[in-house]
């Protein structure tokens, strides 16, 4: 898997890639990653992903067949260990916001502030504050940036507890 991964962040790297889940978001050189979910199975947009500009797509669906599909036995562990090989690398500061209300808005402000005082910034994207959210705010982070600034979001009992042992902020 450590071959996916690299492959993954050279491809972010050269061409500035998002990893992207839905595919009707891909633009050119995005990284599409074929999430199961109970009402679809984002393996079956895989191919259009890549027709749509996508440099490769993650499947664990072994029956696609395209030079651009990598296969993994599982894209839930994929992204799990991902993740966690990502912050593992990380060396910035990782801020996460959390709260009742204000939470985007809070880390909006933080982000200009970093940002605005010459410090190179990441911050999660849009309100992605949830289990899945974090997961690609995470994949989707530049591991070069000084500081990370992650918006966190619950909305069941012990949901938190999970979000800050995938996360580990400072």
């Amino acid at each position: 898997m450590q071959n996916i991964f690299k492959k993954v962040i050279q491809a972010k790297d050269k061409y500035n890639s998002s990893i992207v889940f839905d595919s009707r978001l891909i633009k050119e050189n995005d990284i599409f990653i074929g999430l199961r979910s109970n009402n679809r199975d984002g393996n079956s947009f895989a191919l259009d992903a890549i027709k749509k500009g996508a440099i490769f797509a993650i499947v664990d669906n072994n029956k696609l067949a395209h030079e651009n599909i990598i296969y993994t036995k599982s894209v839930q562990s994929f992204i799990k260990k991902f993740t966690k090989f990502l912050l593992g690398v990380y060396k910035g500061k990782i801020i996460a916001i959390s709260g009742s209300v204000g939470k985007t808005t809070t880390k909006e402000n933080i982000f200009h502030i970093l940002n605005n005082n010459q410090f190179k910034t990441y911050r999660s994207f849009k309100n992605f504050n949830n289990f899945l959210g974090l997961q690609f705010s995470i994949m989707n982070m530049d591991i070069n940036s000084k500081f990370s600034i992650f918006e966190l979001g619950i909305n069941a009992p012990k949901e938190m507890d999970n979000l800050i042992k995938i996360l580990q902020p400072h």
